[in-house]
């Protein structure tokens, strides 16, 4: 492993955890969006599509969720791996 791999990887599961921030904030905000429509009096059709929409962004949750945990289980056996390699050779 070299410090440019740990970097990459590294760089990946702070992108991913970005990424999984964003889908929260967007997740909160279209909602509120709904909520502000429905108070409005808002054409059905209009909350519909915002809902559809708010589910699109519900759906993406789980596969952000489960590609940072295999990002971060990545980094992690790179590391230990490294760690274990180095070890081992100074004994």
């Amino acid at each position: 492993m070299s410090f440019r791999e740990l970097k990459i990887k590294t760089n990946v599961v702070k992108r991913i955890s970005k990424e999984q921030i964003s889908y929260g904030k967007e997740l909160e905000s279209q909602q509120k969006r709904i909520d502000k429509l429905i108070a409005d009096g808002a054409d059905e059709a209009d909350v519909r599509k915002q809902k559809e929409v708010l589910e699109e962004t519900v759906q993406m949750i789980p596969d952000v969720k489960r590609r940072l945990a295999a990002a971060v289980q990545e980094l992690s056996t790179m590391v230990v791996r490294k760690l274990f390699k180095r070890c081992s050779g100074s004994l």
